[in-house]
């Protein structure tokens, strides 16, 4: 049974020392190894990606590129962040303090369907690092990634026990949050099983990391670029066909400048198409599910508000699409979409625009456009958000 299968995985991880023993140093040399063996198998891997997602060519370039900076750059970082070292022991002036890292034992990754590769492979890698054995559940819609993943991780690297793979759905990802013998969880999906995840966690205060919705706002202020504002725009909310938790999905436009911003962010929108060609660009919808929830949005708005592009007939492709003023009490604006699908409103001044940011309760990510240095900061010391870009999209990510 799919029960027993995951018990055994968890037993074998709980068990086996063989990585935790290894050097901060030698750990660091074996995921420079597994990301020398993703470049070297690059090909293969772009094409099960593709495959898996029907993500456009670009995207799965991002995702592979991605991933390959995270490796290189967090073996760096573990050197500095995860080796020994000494504190002020205070008015015990004969005494000696310093701090070890040493690994919780087996960490549990469940992982998202939108980016089957970047997601998984570097919670997987930073709690390896830490001398963690892993375990991962990716989505059971897009497993194919992760598999190939630790095919070159027991070709190229060894240590097989160190980082397995369990396939399945909730119940299975539910089998590792219940097991006493998973010391973390680190999960990447909706806010409502994150929720759930973290209660069930609190109940052994098991640690517990969480990477749950968004619904990240742009801001446009009357001085911005606006080239560049609407270029970001349209970058930021539809790369990987606006599935990405950073995706922006409402445009704030200071009035003074909200209708040159809207002229010449729909002239761009009319010009786009989703499709498989080449010149299409926008991919298609990885979940049918989620294909459903982003037309619901659409279809629950006046048609004179709405500005799209062009589709290909097929049920999992999307037109890019704009809603103008939608509705306070729209799903569009409350919910995560979480596809091709961008609104925008105007606001006059900081207040207005603080009040519709914060009435969804999502605070991922966001940007801010403009040159006024003291408006901006203004803005940002109010801002109950994550991370924020300054002229700029997914730089703080």
């Amino acid at each position: 049974s799919s029960s027993m299968y995951v018990a055994d995985i968890i037993a074998k991880a709980k068990q086996y020392k063989g990585w935790s023993s290894l050097s901060l140093n030698k750990r660091c040399s074996n995921i420079n190894k597994l990301r020398k063996a993703i470049v070297k198998n690059k090909d293969e891997l772009q094409n099960i990606l593709k495959s898996e997602t029907g993500k456009k060519d670009f995207d799965v370039f991002v995702e592979l590129f991605g991933l390959l900076e995270h490796l290189k750059e967090i073996t760096k970082i573990a050197k500095k962040s995860l080796k020994p070292n000494s504190r002020n022991a205070g008015t015990m002036k004969s005494k000696k303090a310093y701090v070890i890292y040493n690994p919780l034992g087996v960490a549990g990754v469940i992982s998202p369907w939108n980016y089957p590769l970047t997601t998984p492979i570097t919670s997987i890698s930073e709690a390896l690092l830490a001398g963690n054995n892993v375990i991962l559940k990716p989505s059971e819609h897009t497993p194919l990634t992760a598999l190939f993943i630790k095919k070159l991780w027991d070709e190229f690297v060894g240590y097989e026990d160190a980082f397995n793979i369990i396939i399945g759905a909730g119940d299975v990802g539910q089998m590792l949050v219940n097991s006493k013998d998973i010391d973390i969880i680190c999960f990447t999906g909706s806010t409502k099983v994150g929720k759930l995840i973290a209660e069930k966690c609190s109940e052994t205060l098991k640690p517990v990391i969480l990477e749950l919705g968004g619904k990240d706002p742009l801001i446009v202020l009357k001085d911005a670029n606006l080239k560049r504002a609407v270029e970001s725009a349209l970058f930021a909310g539809y790369s990987n066909a606006g599935q990405t938790c950073i995706s922006v999905e409402e445009v704030f436009v200071e009035d003074v400048i909200y209708d040159r911003f809207v002229k010449d962010i729909s002239s761009k929108v009319r010009s786009m198409s989703a499709g498989y060609k080449d010149d299409m660009e926008i991919g298609s919808m990885i979940m049918e599910s989620n294909c459903k929830k982003v037309r619901e949005h659409i279809s629950e708005i006046d048609q004179n508000k709405i500005i799209s592009g062009k589709s290909i007939s097929h049920k999992m492709y999307i037109a890019p699409t704009i809603i103008i003023e939608p509705p306070e009490e729209a799903r569009v604006v409350n919910e995560e979409t979480f596809g091709p699908l961008i609104s925008i409103r105007s606001f006059k001044d900081k207040d207005e625009l603080l009040s519709k940011i914060h009435e969804t309760g999502y605070g991922l990510a966001g940007s801010i456009f403009g040159k006024d240095k003291k408006g901006i900061n203004e803005i940002l010391n109010e801002l109950k958000i994550g991370n924020i870009s300054i002229n700029d999209v997914f730089t703080h990510y």
